[in-house]
């Protein structure tokens, strides 16, 4: 785990979900003492991920749900047959380049905004 900060990360992971209507992936970053600091965001698998601090607890989390599959599209010479497909969403851009376990996290520090990132996040298998 690479972290340049002096920010103390416990043991980092990931579990993919699923439920009744989506499916997705929530990423656990524990903390040591988080008193001055604030988590902000967390770029993981392509994605950003706004992160909150569970009550009590020197335990931030993030979820992310993928979006749902995309509609059949009517593919006509006619454009009036057309104009009723919607437009596919786009490809999210994020400003790091990671690899699939790779995770940078944004935080604010004594009103300073800093990041650091997270060599190594790995999978625990869904209870």
């Amino acid at each position: 785990m690479k972290n340049t900060s002096s920010i103390q990360i416990k043991e980092p992971y990931f579990q993919k979900w699923t439920s009744q209507d989506n499916n997705g992936f929530t990423i656990y970053i524990p903390t040591e003492d988080t008193s001055r600091v604030s988590f902000k965001y967390a770029y993981f698998k392509q994605k950003r991920i706004t992160l909150t601090k569970e009550e009590g607890k020197s335990l931030y989390t993030g979820s992310y749900v993928y979006p749902k599959k995309a509609t059949d599209l009517i593919m006509s010479s006619d454009p009036k047959e057309e104009f009723q497909n919607t437009v596919p969403v786009g490809i999210e851009r994020i400003p790091f380049r990671l690899k699939d376990n790779e995770c940078v996290i944004v935080y604010t520090k004594d009103g300073k905004e800093g990041h650091f990132k997270i060599e190594n996040v790995p999978e625990k298998k869904e209870l």
